[in-house]
């Protein structure tokens, strides 16, 4: 069993040792290296920086560069939506949605789904335009002219919070 597990191994690393070589490195000196140190690489950039273990695709930016984003839902009901992203125009947390008032019959419901961004509450305006995931706004009920909704955006992690009044009748 242990030969064959060696013998295995051998042959995975015999291409990697010539392909060393033939670059004009020793096969020894290439196979010798150890991972980088935790000085080099923090644990922290290893699980959730660029190449990390858990998102390998994301970032991690600084609190700095998160912008409060609007738009709209794809839903032919939804009537606004909210979100935030990073300086990337990547997902962060989303924002909580309280409904202030409706009109007299009307139904609002919140949930979490994919919108174009078409509007800022703060921070960067770059990624208009981009789609993302946040919180959408739907409405259903009777749409007379003037009817609004009004709605209170309570952002994430600064606590920051807008008020919106959101007309019905788009």
């Amino acid at each position: 069993m242990q030969a064959g597990l060696r013998a295995f191994l051998f042959s995975l690393v015999l291409p990697v040792a010539g392909a060393l070589s033939v670059a004009g490195m020793g096969a020894d000196a290439a196979l010798a290296q150890s991972p980088p140190s935790f000085q080099q690489y923090p644990l922290k950039e290893r699980l959730l920086g660029p190449g990390g273990a858990l998102f390998p695709n994301y970032s991690n930016p600084s609190e700095l560069g998160i912008a409060y984003v609007l738009g709209r839902g794809t839903r032919r009901n939804d009537i606004f939506a909210a979100g935030t992203v990073d300086f990337n125009c990547q997902q962060t947390e989303a924002p909580q949605i309280r409904v202030l008032s409706t009109p007299p019959r009307g139904q609002v419901s919140i949930r979490l789904a994919s919108f174009r961004i078409t509007g800022f509450d703060a921070g960067l305006s770059k990624c208009l335009g981009q789609s993302t995931r946040g919180m959408v706004v739907s409405y259903r009920g009777p749409r007379a002219p003037g009817a609004i909704v009004r709605l209170r955006v309570i952002y994430p992690t600064l606590g920051a919070w807008y008020d919106h009044d959101v007309p019905v009748n788009r």
